[in-house]
This record gives structure tokens, C-alpha cells and sequence, in this order.
């Protein structure tokens, strides 16, 4: 027994020897593939004076920075067949100079690297120079701005280091010159303060700048004035006499879509003073549609917004632009709605969205600050006042929708055939809302306090008042005052600060010209205008801003289309 057993331990010694079983096999398997290659990113920095700054970055995040001319390298390897980007994330300093990257793109193959070249070059300034025009006051203070660099190549705002005063028209030059790389375009220039004695509000045009010294730079102080004329569809330009608020007429009248009405203009501002632009909208009451069009600072001549006219509701009786967000809301009397659009910064109008009103809306005006609320009177019978608030929403295909939702207790009754609106913010007081309702039996003005928080509108103590009225009203720019037509005259009244209760002005009501129709004051509160529906004319009257009285301007009425009806300046 003792033999055999050994036997087969033998046996078994011997088939594990050669290798016999399944578990076998592992002893052979072949050994793991190498680990994969790498290889660096670099190149050579040339003209670098600047010892400060100079970063370089690549697409995977990787940095390096350089403080002097030679040849570089990026920390981390790539693989061989990876992408690479190599770019300027700072630009260097100490002195300020622009760096340029070629041969900095490709694919990792099977070497280092080493032929990305960044010539760093320094580049003395721009001369800024430019032309005043349309200057009659006093203060213009112009400030030239440095752009700042980093990985966005832009410091917003920028670094203001050089004042001038301006106090005449014609060439202007900075006598010190900041630092532009080449091809920068983007703003310079900012207007610090405005003139004033008298005050005026000027805007900077052109305010780019090339490879080459610049001149181009526009200031114009002029301001203008336009007006529909909706017997002759056509607008009417005039330029401001900024003394003594005179118009004269600028070119021809602009054609328009068929029987022009309402206007609104919007005087838009970007960042910093570059390129202020401005841009006037027509509603057209024929054409169911809206003329928009951009206004050259220095002539005022105008220029249709391509895609213009833009289509509207059924006659478009009412305009009005909320300036904090670019938003044009347009109320249309056939239609029983207001459209709202998105103005672009070429003046194109957005796809319209729509919210229903009361009947036959004929005024809009936009509250400004938090609330941002719409008011629309609604004349054709509902006797009353909708109101909404708006946000907005991107859509599927990159558009905006204004949505547009009624205020709580929307809408808010008025007197008799509501057809103008005002608001009024009075200094240190409260916000209030007045509606011109000229009733034939008992014509009114409505006043209500705004919450300025929600916009919800409250009536004030003893609204409607018994005051008569012809056709549309405005407040000045301070609150203070609220002009109202009445038939060949206009009255005004003041406001009170905390009630917003109506006192009548002594001296009113004032003389116009015939059906005395819709009225408007100029932005820095000088100027009282008067369009005369039956007269052809315009009523000019300078206004006195601590008493609210209203002084005829000389040469005023001044000559407009057949039937002008509304007016709109900058």
C-alpha cells in the first residue's frame, strides 16, 4: 500500500512539472505594454522688455509666465496626437508692450515642441484727437481711458488718466496719450461731465480707434427735435437752438409709413461712452406698422434701421420705451392690445409678443425703477387703465419673448374716455400717474399714487378732477409740474410733492394755436413744445423750471407738415 501511494504522488509532481492544468497558463502571459510617450510645449519669447506680466497660456489650461526674451516651456506633457493652442493670457508691462503668437497651434507627434514664437513689440500711443460740435455751454470735461488687459483682454471700465476741458467747438487732442496695441477698436473716450449754463446733453460717435492715429472722434452737443406729420407721411426733423430752444428745419421730411402718429426715441448709451447712438420710432395708424430709424448725432439727418417698418397691431395709436432694458411697447386702438419688441443695438425690432388691454388703448407710459410697470389707458369705452409688468424668456430659436402680466387689480378705473397718460416723480415725494379724460360731458383728470414697489395704482383723494381737457398731458422732468391741452390753450398746474394733489399755475392757461394737441419737454427740462393739429405749427415756449411758467419762444409757431401730431426730442 505504502508503494503505491508514492506511485501517484509522482506522478502528480511530475504533470505539475510540465506544466499540466489550466492555472498553467498565467506564468506565460506577455508583459504590459509601455507606459505612453509625452513631450513638451515651448517655444522662444523675442523683443520682451516689459518685466512684468507677459503670460502665456495653452488650450488645456496650462501657464507659463516670462519675464524676459528666451525660450520657454510649459510644465505639463502632452501625448502624441493631442491638439495644442498657445496664446497671450496677459499682456506684459513695465513698459506696457503687445505680444504676438505664431506657429502656435498644431498636434503633438513624436518630438518636443519647440518652434512657437511670441515677438513682443512696444508700441508707442494713439494721438486721440476729435471735433466739438453743437457746444454752447459751459463744463464739457472729456477723459481718455486706457483698456486694462488680462485673460479677457478688457477691463471693464476702464483706466481713466487723462482729463481736458472743452469749452469751444472744433478740433480737440489729448496731450496724453495711453497705451493701444495694434488693432484695438473699442472706446477711449468717456464724457465726464456734461456742459451746463445752458446745460446740454452731448454724445460721442466714432469712438474706435485703428492701427493708425485716429481723428474721427465725433462730440456732438446739438440737439434735435421730430415730429409726424400724419396728413403727408412724412417726419419732420428739426435741430434745437440750445439757447433759446428755436427750431430749424433739418434737410427734407423723412418719408413713413402711411399716416404716422405716435413716436417714441430712444437715446442709447452703452458702456463707457463708446458709440452713443440714437434711434426714433414711428407707429403708422394706415400701415399697421413701425418706422424705426438711427439719427446721425452731428446733422440729425436720419437713416432707415434695416428691416424697417416693422409690423405692429391694428392702428398703432401709442408708443413708449422702457430705457433700462431696450424694450419698445406699442399700444394698438384697432387691434385691443400692445405689442412689446426688443430693440438691437442697430435699432431693429424683435419679434412682437402681445398682451389683450381694455378697448381701443391709445397712451402707454412705462414706470422706471424696480417695478418697472406698463400703464395703457383704454378710451374706447372701458373707461380704464391696464397695467403689467415684463420679464423676459429665451426661446428655443435664441429669441426673446416679453412676457407681460397684469398687475393685481388691473384694470384700474379712470374717468370718462381716458386718452393720455403722465407720470410724475416728484422730488422727495411719492410716484403718481394722471390720465387726460376728455369726456364730452364731463371732461377730467385722474390721478393716482404708484406703489413703487409693485406698480399697483391707488386712487388720490377727490380723482377724477373736474378739469378740462382736449387731448393729451405731460409732466416735466422733475415732477414737478403736469401741462395739459385745452383746446387752443395749454394749462399747467403743480404738483404737489406728497399728495400729488393739482394746484393751478398762475398766468394759464397760455395760448398754442389751434386744436393744441399733444405736448413734450425736452430731457434737460428748458423747453415746452406744442403740436397744433389744425394749424400746421409748432408752439415753442422756454420753460421755467422753479415756477413752472411758460415764456413763447421768438420765432415761435414754428412751420410743420399737415396735421403734426406728436413730437419727440433729445
Amino acid at each position: 500500500m505504502l508503494r503505491s501511494i508514492g506511485s501517484v504522488a509522482f506522478l502528480a509532481l511530475l504533470m505539475v512539472a510540465c506544466g499540466g492544468g489550466e492555472d498553467g497558463g498565467s506564468a506565460s502571459s506577455p508583459p504590459p505594454p509601455p507606459p505612453t510617450a509625452t513631450y513638451k510645449i515651448g517655444g522662444t519669447v523675442t523683443g520682451l522688455t516689459g518685466t512684468v506680466g507677459l503670460v502665456l497660456q495653452t488650450n488645456a489650461g496650462d501657464v507659463v509666465t516670462a519675464s524676459a526674451a528666451g525660450a520657454f516651456t510649459f510644465p505639463n506633457r502632452l501625448g502624441s496626437g493631442t491638439a495644442y493652442t498657445v496664446t497671450v493670457q496677459t499682456q506684459p508691462s513695465t513698459p506696457l508692450q503687445h505680444c504676438i503668437v505664431t506657429n502656435g497651434s498644431g498636434t503633438v507627434g513624436t518630438a518636443d515642441i519647440t518652434a512657437v514664437a511670441v515677438a513682443c513689440s512696444t508700441v508707442a500711443g494713439y494721438t486721440v484727437k476729435g471735433t466739438v460740435s453743437g457746444l454752447v455751454g459751459s463744463g464739457l470735461t472729456l477723459t481718455n481711458c486706457t483698456p486694462g488687459w488680462g485673460s479677457s483682454r478688457r477691463i471693464n471700465p476702464p483706466i481713466c488718466n487723462s482729463v481736458l476741458q472743452v469749452g469751444a467747438n472744433g478740433a480737440f487732442t489729448f496731450t496724453l496719450d495711453p497705451y493701444f496695441p495694434a488693432g484695438y477698436s473699442g472706446d477711449f473716450v468717456v464724457i465726464a461731465n456734461q456742459p451746463n449754463f445752458p446745460p446740454q446733453n452731448c454724445v460721442i460717435s466714432n469712438n474706435t480707434v485703428g492701427d493708425a492715429n485716429d481723428t474721427s472722434i465725433t462730440v456732438s452737443c446739438t440737439e434735435y427735435a421730430y415730429v409726424t406729420n400724419a396728413a403727408d407721411n412724412t417726419l419732420s426733423a428739426y435741430g434745437v437752438d440750445a439757447t433759446t430752444g428755436t427750431l430749424a428745419a433739418v434737410g427734407t421730411p423723412t418719408p413713413t409709413g402711411t399716416s404716422p402718429h405716435a413716436i417714441a426715441s430712444l437715446h442709447n448709451s452703452f458702456c463707457c461712452g463708446t458709440n452713443d447712438t440714437k434711434f426714433v420710432f414711428v407707429g403708422n395708424e394706415g400701415s399697421n406698422d413701425v418706422s424705426a430709424f438711427a439719427v446721425n448725432s452731428t446733422t440729425g439727418a436720419l437713416t432707415a434701421v434695416p428691416g424697417s417698418p416693422f409690423p405692429a397691431g391694428v392702428d398703432p395709436q401709442a408708443m413708449a420705451i422702457d430705457y433700462g432694458l431696450f424694450y419698445l411697447f406699442v399700444a394698438n386702438a384697432g387691434s385691443n392690445n400692445v405689442s412689446a419688441y426688443t430693440i438691437d443695438a442697430n435699432g431693429a425690432l424683435g419679434a412682437p409678443s402681445t398682451i389683450a388691454t381694455g378697448n381701443s388703448p391709445t397712451s402707454i407710459v412705462v414706470q422706471r425703477g424696480n417695478a418697472g410697470a406698463v400703464f395703457v389707458a383704454n378710451h374706447g369705452g372701458s373707461n380704464d387703465i391696464s397695467a403689467f409688468t415684463t420679464n423676459a424668456s429665451q426661446m428655443p430659436d435664441g429669441s426673446i419673448h416679453i412676457n407681460m402680466t397684469p398687475l393685481s387689480g388691473s384694470p384700474f378705473p379712470a374717468g370718462g374716455s381716458p386718452l393720455s397718460l403722465a407720470l410724475a416723480v416728484a422730488a422727495g415725494g411719492g410716484t403718481y400717474l394722471y390720465s387726460a379724460n376728455p369726456d364730452a360731458k364731463n371732461p377730467s383728470i385722474s390721478g393716482f399714487s404708484v406703489d413703487p414697489a409693485t406698480g399697483v395704482l391707488s386712487p388720490l383723494s377727490g380723482s377724477p378732477f373736474p378739469l378740462s381737457v382736449s387731448h393729451y398731458i405731460a409732466t416735466d422732468q422733475t415732477g414737478a409740474y403736469l401741462y395739459v391741452t385745452s383746446g387752443a390753450d395749454i394749462v399747467g398746474y403743480a404738483i404737489d410733492a406728497t399728495t400729488g394733489a393739482l394746484t393751478r399755475l398762475p398766468g394759464f392757461p397760455v395760448a398754442t394755436g389751434a386744436d393744441a394737441y399733444s405736448i413734450t419737454i425736452d430731457p434737460p427740462n428748458r423747453f415746452l413744445y406744442v403740436t397744433n393739429d389744425g394749424a400746421a405749427r409748432i408752439a415753442g415756449f422756454r420753460l421755467d423750471a422753479s415756477t413752472g411758467a411758460l415764456t413763447p419762444m421768438i420765432g415761435s409757431p414754428f412751420p410743420a407738415g399737415h396735421h403734426p401730431d406728436f413730437i419727440a426730442t433729445f
